[in-house]
């Protein structure tokens, strides 16, 4: 008889929690994966699954509207909404379906209701009216996180969406204003504006997607702009009033009043780590500016409970959960001394707008706060498969130390997020950017702008004093 229900339990079942559980299981523990809402979480549900399946709708009904450059002459094309939204749903159907293959194939028990500590090893798990225990040796917190709602007066009486209420809209919406110009904001508003709605984004902040590089975000600016985008940074919202059968936010820009107009309004404004319910004071879990705290090895406070995800309030990205729930999964199974560290060098991220922003490593504000950098811009306009494909907007900028070592690159253009991954590994590794000249990369391929900067670096190298004297002792000895 065991003392314990399970080795470890698991609370949430979005990416964090689905990935520690099968860590867990496949390290042989006993383990329970609890969920209160649906398992997949808000990747599946609300976030990264159907939002890049709307993005890849937009985008090829711009080129269908861009058909006739390429040769190709459509009579009467239409954007059917219903169509739109049963791929959505088809999608994501299709995903769910190998979570649930995985899951079958795992030896993990799936629990489904509202869970709060009791002690240590107790929850009490409440689903339909109904209570019951379950105990567990150990813990994995992992139950995500949930939008922020700025305090502007008038927003709830009015009423707003969260952008994944878009996804199941019966019809397509007529206007739109965003509030916030991060990451969601500018995907989900170039989409619906390629769709035909009327968009406004009010960003609060001097531009768009604040971590990235200034002038590039101007450039994207420049890109929403032109398709018919309505863009207002340094934005401060003030109320939202009644405005006919449309909805009135009043905003101020410096000392100037100004309003915009909607069927809804969408809040961007961004995510806060959840935990209420839990009773997480119980078992002395401490928080730390809204975040789960916990030290390197993502150990919490209660010497038995790890935690792993949006709820750490660190870096929101599927990615970085999984790669947290991978060392919490392992480091609540194996002895202490075999504990790993988090680190999250190298850590990339992609904004799905078109074009698309990747980011991996310093950017060139950070990386001249640690010393002298170099700075090689290569733009998509001279690679010949871009022009190929029509896709000329932006440049490929990779940040390397004097020495050449890479420090950081941000891509902004066609798929740069594919074209990013062969440099998560390079930054993380510290490799030198000139070694990419000496790479055969297929042509043509965007990926082929990579080879085009360390042709770059390795004529500068060529022209170094040191490479200078190198080649004068080697002409010598021969």
């Amino acid at each position: 008889m065991h003392e314990f229900d399970y080795d470890v339990a698991v609370i949430g079942a979005g990416t964090a929690g689905l990935v520690s559980a099968f860590v867990a299981d496949s390290l042989g523990a006993r383990v329970a994966l609890i969920e209160r809402d649906k398992v997949g979480g808000e990747c599946l549900w609300r976030g990264c699954v159907p939002s890049k399946a709307l993005i890849k709708s937009a985008k090829v009904w711009e080129l269908v509207k861009r058909s006739e450059e390429f040769g190709v002459h459509l009579e009467k094309p239409k954007l059917v909404w219903n169509a739109v939204r049963l791929r959505l749903a088809d999608v994501r159907d299709d995903i769910k379906k190998l979570e649930r293959e995985q899951l079958a194939e795992s030896k993990i028990t799936q629990l489904f209701g509202a869970a709060s500590f009791v002690d240590a090893h107790t929850i009490s798990l409440e689903k339909d009216g109904q209570t019951r225990q379950i105990r567990a040796k150990k813990w994995i917190l992992a139950t995500g996180s949930r939008a922020k709602i700025p305090e502007i007066e008038g927003l709830r009486e009015h009423g707003f969406l969260a952008p994944h209420d878009l996804f199941s809209r019966p019809s397509l919406p007529k206007s739109l204003v965003f509030l916030g110009g991060g990451p969601i904001a500018c995907e989900m508003a170039q989409a619906f504006a390629r769709f035909g709605t009327r968009v406004v984004i009010l960003q609060s902040g001097a531009q768009l997607l604040p971590r990235e590089e200034s002038d590039l975000a101007a450039k994207l600016a420049e890109i929403l702009r032109a398709e018919g985008i309505e863009i207002h940074l340094n934005a401060r919202a003030l109320r939202v009033e009644t405005g006919g059968s449309q909805k009135k936010i009043v905003f101020r820009v410096g000392g100037e009043e100004r309003s915009a107009q909607a069927g809804e309004i969408v809040l961007a404004t961004g995510k806060t780590p959840d935990f209420g319910g839990l009773n997480l004071e119980k078992i002395g879990v401490e928080t730390e500016n809204g975040a789960v705290k916990t030290d390197e090895t993502l150990r919490t406070s209660a010497p038995n409970v790890w935690a792993c995800g949006d709820i750490l309030g660190r870096h929101l990205f599927t990615h970085a959960a999984e790669h947290e729930a991978k060392i919490a999964g392992a480091n609540a199974v194996l002895p202490k001394v075999l504990a790993r560290k988090i680190e999250y060098n190298g850590l990339p991220w992609v904004t799905f707008t078109d074009p698309e922003f990747a980011r991996v490593g310093l950017s060139q504000s950070e990386a001249e706060k640690q010393g002298r950098v170099k700075v090689y811009d290569v733009p998509f306009k001279t690679l010949d498969r871009a022009i190929i494909e029509g896709e000329t907007a932006g440049l490929a900028r990779i940040i390397t130390s004097g020495s050449g070592r890479i420090l950081g690159a941000t891509i902004f253009g066609p798929s740069a997020g594919e074209i990013l991954t062969a440099l998560v590994p390079a930054v993380r590794e510290g490799a030198l950017l000139h070694e990419f000249a000496e790479m055969m990369l297929p042509y043509p391929t965007l990926g082929e702008i990579l080879h085009r900067a360390g042709n770059e670096a390795y004529k500068e190298f060529l022209e170094s004093p040191l490479a200078k004297k190198a080649l004068s002792v080697a002409k010598k000895v021969s």
